[in-house]
């Protein structure tokens, strides 16, 4: 099923397809799919995916799983994940392997003033007695795991989102699930 990447966000490049390679090649550790599909880019662009600046923490914080809301409940474990970026454009491009989610987790957030709380759940379940809320810096590595360079970047993401659910339903919160390609689980 196509997964795909934004590029930008909040006005800056995302550099997730880096970030995504670079949980790959420490997990998948597929030297010549890297390469091809780096290649197959630079065929269709014109030149390679933008690497990450030497400041950046690349090698710190790859992206290892991404949060979607799932309102048709169609990803699930064992679902093939196809990576895109530029989704239904001319230019639309698969940036890596296609793999199967390893596992998916319900996610809950709730803005609070300028914070975000989030509960992650069992699946098909509200917040019970085996659900846990996460603690500041539970919710930091969660942002750098979802591939945001700070948790102050995924926090304005995400209150842009419940924002926007707010105004369409009077409900400031957000439910989705965390989409996991690696064997990380909160």
């Amino acid at each position: 099923m196509i997964l795909p990447f934004s590029t930008q966000l909040n006005g800056k490049p995302t550099y997730f397809i880096e970030k995504i390679w670079e949980g790959l090649l420490r997990t998948v550790k597929d030297d010549v799919q890297y390469i091809s599909h780096l290649n197959t880019h630079e065929e269709q662009f014109g030149k390679h995916w933008d690497f990450l600046p030497d400041e950046a923490d690349r090698m710190t914080n790859p992206k290892i799983h991404t949060i979607r809301e799932d309102k048709k409940e169609r990803w699930k474990p064992g679902i093939k994940i196809d990576f895109f970026i530029n989704c239904r454009q001319k230019n639309m491009f698969r940036f890596a392997p296609v793999l199967p989610v390893v596992s998916v987790q319900e996610i809950f957030m709730t803005r609070r003033g300028t914070f975000i709380e989030i509960s992650i759940a069992k699946i098909d379940s509200y917040i019970g007695e085996d659900d846990f809320q996460l603690n500041g810096l539970q919710i930091e590595q969660l942002a750098l795991n979802d591939g945001f360079d700070e948790y102050n970047d995924f926090r304005i993401y995400f209150s842009e989102v419940i924002e926007k659910n707010g105004k369409a339903t009077g409900n400031y919160w957000f439910k989705g699930k965390i989409i996991h390609w690696t064997d990380l689980k909160y």
